[in-house]
């Protein structure tokens, strides 16, 4: 058995339950997190008793940045290292629906931040950072996933606050570039550690919760893609199992990865550009938005 530690978050069910079992059939030890207790038992009995690898449940929020702590707090009393964090939490909202921000604005009041910003990257920022410490202790990895929907996003943080702004889709997408920016800016400021960052597009997989729970014409539009795609031979469609090879290559490969990086299919592509500058402003607001100090992670100067 390894003596390797992971989180993954989202574990419960799709790509990250394949992400959970891939990694406990290499006998890591797996802390699962999700929201829904049945779906955690089960993953968990499935590792412990199919798999060379040990799994726990953990029971957390990511739309409420106070259970983001709490999820923090919970994977350091089970371990004193991480060697591998895999932000695969994700969620599509059909409607516009608001999340309170930690940051307060100068008038007292605090910032609507979108639930689709606010859950696959403001919760995934702060839990990255509330995990540095054992990260830094294992010079582990950082996995967050993506998907090639960024391509159609936008890192205008205007269009992630208020009552105003995109749904669905373009939502989805604009989020998707916040985690290849975020991604980008974690290599650069962790350079001077052991502690490496990727992104990756695990594929499209109409099968998955994430694209059931989409709702509306974006469900039929998955629905129907699936019917198609599963007709090809070869083709976009992936099982959930295929999806999460990328994301468990990044986590224990023993090939150089480069750090800031984004991946498909297990290989290196291009990402969408955007300039450092963006991403610097993307960090410092998200930093605001969940309440943490921007300058991190720490440097030692030995």
């Amino acid at each position: 058995m390894s003596d390797s530690v992971a989180l993954v978050t989202g574990g419960t069910s799709g790509i990250g339950r394949e992400t959970v079992l891939g990694l406990a059939r290499r006998g890591w030890t797996v802390l699962v997190h999700g929201r829904d207790a049945e779906r955690g038992r089960e993953v968990v009995e499935t590792a412990r008793t199919e798999t060379d690898g040990f799994a726990t449940f953990l029971e957390a929020d990511l739309a409420d940045f106070e259970a983001v702590h709490g999820l923090a707090a919970a994977v350091a009393s089970e371990t004193d290292r991480l060697d591998a964090l895999l932000n695969n939490a994700g969620t599509w909202q059909g409607d516009r629906r608001l999340v309170d921000a930690t940051g307060e604005r100068s008038d007292g009041t605090r910032a609507g931040v979108e639930t689709t910003t606010a859950v696959n990257h403001c919760a995934h920022y702060l839990l990255t950072h509330e995990l540095w410490p054992l990260l830094d202790a294992a010079d582990g990895r950082v996995v967050t996933v993506s998907s090639d929907l960024h391509r159609r996003g936008d890192l205008d943080t205007d269009r992630f606050v208020g009552e105003d702004g995109p749904t669905g889709q373009q939502a989805y997408a604009d989020s998707k570039l916040a985690n290849v920016a975020f991604t980008r800016a974690l290599a650069r400021r962790a350079e001077r550690t052991g502690v490496t960052a990727a992104a990756c597009h695990p594929g499209v997989v109409p099968s998955s919760r994430l694209a059931r729970d989409s709702g509306g014409l974006s469900r039929l539009g998955w629905k129907l893609f699936g019917l198609v795609g599963g007709l090809l031979p070869v083709g976009p469609v992936d099982s959930e199992r295929e999806a999460a090879d990328t994301s468990l290559y990044l986590a224990t490969t023993d090939a150089p990865v480069e750090s800031g990086g984004y991946f498909s299919n297990t290989r290196a592509r291009e990402a969408k550009t955007t300039d450092t500058a963006a991403e610097a402003f993307l960090w410092e607001w998200t930093a605001d938005v969940v309440g943490v100090d921007p300058d991190w992670p720490p440097v030692s100067d030995e």
